[in-house]
């Protein structure tokens, strides 16, 4: 069982895209997928068509020891969800001793799937150190850009510092250059200059800008649900087989 954290400390890069529409050509491929949506903002959940009502448990309760995993987990379409809502942002001020494992606690005796992709806030707060703490590998989109290119680094820091502290075995092993726009110079630039700082983390597939995307998570499907002919389909599922061929 594969654990990625998917994971960018800037908002706006493509995150949930990314995690949303791996899982789904993931499940095309015949995986048995789990997505924990561990961000307060719950826009995985709401880009898998998922709203409030919908939602009897949440990942909260699953954190505060509440409610179990089979009770807090949805199956969205063969896709199994652990959803979360707003309250999540609560989760910091709750005085649990070691906070940082509690994901980790709640995934403990969770077997059977192939992969499981946590979409994790843009930010390196206690939500997202649970993801770290539980996670094997981060997965890095990447809007490939100067100021994002640059905010990376930032993001490598934090996570030596879980490595050092928390979970020795995480590993960065992917980044996804997302939005990408040929004819535009500084796309060219930013991911030549990637390949060059970080020789191999980069994969192969480029997610090209395409409307469909933009468009899917208000119609609650995913891209192959949407649009399954849309440069964005062709270009998750080629990104997704890179991914499973890493093993």
């Amino acid at each position: 069982m594969r654990t990625i954290a998917i994971l960018n400390n800037k908002g706006g890069v493509g995150k949930t895209t990314s995690t949303v529409n791996i899982a789904a050509a993931m499940q095309i491929l015949g995986k048995r997928v789990l997505v924990i949506d561990i961000d307060h903002q719950a826009q995985a959940t709401y880009h898998f068509g998922l709203s409030a009502g919908d939602v009897k448990f949440t990942i909260f309760e699953a954190l505060k020891g509440e409610v179990s995993f089979d009770d807090a987990k949805i199956d969205r379409n063969g896709i199994d969800i652990l959803p979360s809502k707003n309250d999540l942002k609560d989760l910091d001020f709750l005085p649990f001793p070691a906070k940082e494992f509690l994901l980790k606690e709640v995934m403990e005796k969770v077997k059977g799937y192939d992969y499981v992709l946590i979409d994790c806030p843009p930010s390196l707060g206690i939500l997202t150190l649970n993801a770290l703490t539980y996670a094997s590998e981060i997965i890095v989109p990447l809007q490939l850009e100067f100021l994002p290119f640059h905010g990376m680094y930032n993001l490598f820091e934090g996570v030596q510092m879980v490595k050092q502290r928390l979970n020795k075995g995480i590993e960065v092993t992917g980044i996804i250059g997302t939005m990408y726009n040929a004819a535009k110079s500084i796309n060219r630039e930013v991911l030549s200059e990637t390949d060059e700082r970080l020789p191999g983390k980069l994969y192969q597939t480029l997610v090209r800008e395409n409307v469909a995307l933009q468009e899917a998570p208000s119609w609650g499907k995913t891209i192959f649900e949407y649009k399954s002919d849309s440069n964005g389909a062709v270009d998750y599922m080629n990104l997704t087989k890179e991914i499973v061929a890493q093993g």
